[in-house]
């Protein structure tokens, strides 16, 4: 390999070539020592936070659906949902349990890690690779397909509707654990966004639907590198192409954003969450838990609750609420409502996947969601769109059309509105080159009044484990996610430490498998 291969050189045809070829030549080029200490170890939160939302689930009334679903005939890779499978259903089994609750991970570009973590450690079970090696497969995964979400992030998907992502990162992922070339590779992915999907709002906030949005694109990568392997091409220019991937999936291409390979690493930016949940309801819970053990002690009724929170906070909660029925809520409309998720963590004093599951059925939290009341805050959507993520670096590139895409996205009047604000975003700003510095604020603002007139009040700027805090603190959040949830599968605190302990470690394992990290009736 030459540094050609690595980095695109400016003013020759290394940098003309497509980004799937570009791509393919870094991916399957890159060694554990190529890459700085501090995104492996952001991509070691990511894998331990991954793996943990999925473990959680399995303790949630939709893990058993899950898994009724899946089919576990085979024998090379472990399903967490119980017993092995073949690599493709378990990874993408696992994924639909991860993906369930919300309590998922991101980096620059997207929720990558339901494929960029399982698929690799799918097949590095199935094949008997290391843990460094199921790593490089992991960051690989997640800076292709991050990059090609940041290019066309300015578009009609955000959050865990992004599936696309999920068929390149499984191409990539798979042929990085399996030894494959770069020509492979290049004709895999060309293959796999053959058909992108086009998650729609009613399936993905109203059904359980929502937790396979990620399996048909990981088996389409999966399939993809066989398909590769057989010598079918694939279109490799298709992501730059006339009438291709960007044209169709972005209202405003940044293809920028499809270099910087060995430069900028989106894995760095990575969040982790510590409350099930959409990331912009996190503040609000975060917040409300805060103000609850500021309440006077004994008890206190509470009359109202105000939450003020930024405009991605308002709309998605603006896009679950038709789909709530109270007590038949769908658990993927709960994860993106406001009110619901506040009036659990100010009854319970905590919020876990319990709130999600069996906390629906109480009528008295949502008689206390009544009394919740969500107002925008600029002031925290100013700070969420100067962060660069989940959008701030995205749009800082757009220039003057930010405002026809802001009346288009929120309206002509919201867009009139906050004018000054969206402003300061005409002035293009230089690409980051550098995420280690990049964050996550995504805040707000809680205020309880109790019936005797008392208010507590509590703010969020920047939830604990979102890019942008300490690695040891992401580390630290994804470590309690995961050993939490195993103690809720069964574990005690002791045993479920030391296998979230040896998640952390994985760059140590001579092999890489999920096999017996959930506890068995046996070992309960």
């Amino acid at each position: 390999m030459n540094l050609r291969d690595r980095i695109p050189l400016v003013g020759t045809d290394e940098e003309m070539r497509p980004f799937l070829e570009r791509a393919s030549a870094w991916a399957t080029a890159l060694e554990y020592g190529d890459i700085p200490r501090q995104v492996r170890d952001a991509a070691k939160s990511q894998l331990v936070s991954t793996v943990g939302a999925a473990v959680w689930t399995t303790t949630h009334p939709l893990g058993p659906k899950i898994a009724e679903a899946i089919d576990t005939s085979g024998r090379d890779a472990t399903f967490l949902g119980g017993g092995t499978a073949a690599p493709t259903a378990a990874a993408a089994g696992n994924a639909a349990l991860s993906m369930a609750l919300d309590f998922d991970d991101t980096v620059l570009g997207g929720h990558t890690g339901h494929s960029s973590v399982f698929v690799p450690l799918a097949y590095a079970e199935a094949t008997a690779a290391d843990g460094k090696r199921a790593l490089v497969a992991q960051i690989a995964a997640n800076e292709v397909a991050a990059r090609l979400a940041s290019a066309a992030a300015i578009g009609p998907f955000r959050g865990q509707q992004t599936a696309y992502i999920h068929a390149v990162a499984a191409a990539v992922g798979r042929a990085v654990i399996e030894g494959d070339d770069a020509d492979t590779l290049a004709d895999a992915l060309g293959t796999a966004l053959l058909q992108p999907p086009w998650p729609l709002d009613g399936p993905f906030l109203g059904s359980d639907a929502k937790v396979w949005t990620a399996n048909d694109p990981i088996r389409a990568g999966i399939a993809a590198v066989d398909s590769a392997r057989a010598g079918l091409s694939g279109r490799r220019d298709l992501v730059e192409s006339e009438g291709g991937f960007l044209e169709s999936f972005s209202d405003l291409p940044l293809s920028e954003f499809l270099g910087g390979f060995d430069e900028r690493w989106h894995t760095r930016a990575v969040t982790v969450k510590a409350t099930p949940g959409c990331a912009y309801v996190t503040a609000p819970v975060e917040a409300a838990l805060e103000a609850r053990g500021r309440l006077p002690r004994g008890r206190s009724e509470i009359r109202r609750v105000d939450v003020y929170g930024s405009l991605f906070a308002t709309e998605v909660n603006d896009r679950a609420s038709p789909y709530l029925d109270r007590t038949e809520s769908p658990v993927s409309a709960l994860t993106f409502t406001v009110p619901y998720n506040v009036a659990a963590a100010l009854a319970d004093g905590e919020h876990t996947p319990r709130q999600l599951g069996e906390r629906v059925g109480d009528e008295s939290v949502w008689e206390l969601a009544d009394r919740v009341t969500l107002h925008h805050d600029p002031s925290f959507t100013m700070a969420a769109l100067e962060s660069e993520v989940p959008v701030g670096a995205m749009l800082r590139r757009v220039g003057l059309p930010v405002l026809p895409y802001a009346a288009k996205t929120v309206g002509l009047g919201q867009t009139l509105r906050h004018l000054p604000t969206l402003a300061r975003f005409v002035r293009k700003r230089p690409l980051p080159t550098d995420l280690s510095d990049a964050d996550k604020r995504m805040g707000a603002r809680v205020e309880v009044t109790t019936t005797d007139g008392r208010t507590v009040e509590a703010t969020v700027d920047h939830p604990a484990g979102f890019a942008g805090k300490p690695l040891a603190e992401t580390r630290a959040v994804a470590r309690k996610k995961c050993r939490t949830g195993l103690e809720a599968a069964g574990d005690d605190e002791p045993t479920a430490r030391g296998k979230a302990d040896d998640l952390l470690a994985i760059q140590s394992a001579s092999t890489v498998s999920l096999d017996g990290l959930l506890p068995t009736k046996e070992t309960r």
